[in-house]
């Protein structure tokens, strides 16, 4: 129920321009008085129960009161102002004696805000303390003096369009701010993952909802520690010296690469889904057969999974990668009903190059792969195709 009346008061005050506006001719003030004194006794329980809400709900029901027993037509208007006046005293009481309005706000979904946060809401409460003062003024001011359709439009139209631009605007700052303190911590900890053995440089950034994470440029003992421990014991002993003394600084989302990207490009990197193919180094065709050179990216989603110990590409891969790399250049279908001449004779591991060479042979429908790793067999197998594609 209170959430009912909570949700139609919202709707009453964002529409109330247009109700006082259409409604003035068909519902006398009195009426108005008692619609709105009803919503706000509803809501009374809660409003008792918050800081300031007594004299938030005396002011408005008296408000509501002298609509209902004076029946004054021209006080419908200073609703507005009244509402203003009551958040204007809400947020600027809360400067005072704390903690700001929007402090209180942030706290309920980050309980733990650092100091730069809590300067940062500081500042934000005093923006719509001053918003409130101009937009109550403002409102006043027509209410009093300016024609009800300037009162309606401001108040319906340029009012909402101004907190609205006020909205955006600060989402736009608090997410650079958000940015700025997951990504602080993140800046030591490359620092310190610089220094590790494994590493040849890093570079700290944040992934969005996902928290700060740290890209990593693996060295060859860096590499040598992927294919003995496995992302996993990788992380872990990587976190750890990233941390140092502060737990707070270890990284929640990692990625390896060979090089480190562009510093514009290091969140991205960090938001973006695990890889699950491999790279295309390049390709050429000769007739029905194609070569196409491939690195298998250190941190494939595969092997987070695959013996997370030990990662292995899984042969099933294989299968699959040969089957949809050649569709688009061969034109085969990216199913086949049986395999013949299966053999797997070497393990792919991060950051192996190999040659993978694909061969059609239209008449008896069969695609044929092979992967080649410095001229030594990985894998080959003669896949019978369901049928082709022109």
């Amino acid at each position: 129920m209170r959430k009912l009346s909570d949700l139609v008061l919202l709707i009453v005050g964002v529409l109330y321009p247009f109700i006082v506006y259409f409604g003035m001719d068909h519902v006398s003030t009195p009426v108005f008085g008692l619609i709105l004194g009803g919503l706000w006794l509803v809501r009374a329980p809660a409003l008792l129960r918050q800081p300031g809400g007594r004299w938030m709900l005396g002011i408005t029901l008296v408000y509501c009161a002298v609509l209902a027993f004076g029946g004054e037509e021209h006080l419908l208007r200073w609703y507005p102002s009244l509402i203003c006046a009551l958040l204007l005293a809400a947020f600027g009481l809360s400067l005072k004696y704390g903690p700001p309005m929007i402090e209180r706000i942030a706290r309920v979904s980050e309980p733990d805000l650092p100091p730069v946060a809590v300067r940062y809401t500081r500042r934000v409460t005093w923006v719509w303390v001053a918003f409130f003062a101009l937009n109550g003024t403002a409102s006043g001011v027509l209410a009093e003096w300016g024609p009800l359709s300037w009162w309606t439009f401001y108040n319906g139209i340029l009012a909402y369009s101004v907190m609205g631009a006020l909205f955006l605007g600060e989402w736009v700052l608090r997410q650079r701010l958000r940015r700025r303190i997951n990504k602080a911590p993140m800046d030591g900890a490359a620092q310190r993952l610089a220094s590790h053995p494994w590493v040849d440089a890093a570079a700290g950034g944040y992934a969005g909802k996902l928290g700060p994470g740290m890209v990593v440029a693996l060295g060859t003992a860096g590499r040598l520690a992927l294919l003995r421990h496995g992302r996993a014991g990788l992380v872990n002993e990587l976190g750890q010296h990233a941390a140092g003394d502060d737990a707070l600084s270890t990284p929640l989302v990692w990625r390896f690469v060979d090089v480190l990207p562009e510093p514009s490009s290091v969140d991205a990197l960090l938001r973006a889904a695990l890889p699950e193919t491999a790279i295309v180094l390049g390709e050429h065709r000769e007739g029905d057969t194609c070569t196409i050179d491939l690195e298998l990216p250190l941190d494939l989603a595969c092997f987070a999974d695959h013996f997370p110990d030990a990662p292995v590409l899984p042969g099933v891969l294989q299968v699959g990668w040969a089957l949809d790399l050649a569709a688009p250049r061969l034109g085969t279908p990216r199913t086949c009903h049986a395999m013949d001449g299966l053999k797997f004779q070497r393990l792919l591991r991060p950051g192996d190059r190999v040659r993978l060479v694909l061969r059609h042979d239209p008449d008896t429908r069969r695609l044929h792969f092979a992967y080649r790793m410095d001229d030594a067999p990985v894998s080959s197998a003669h896949l019978r195709l369901d049928g082709t594609h022109a």
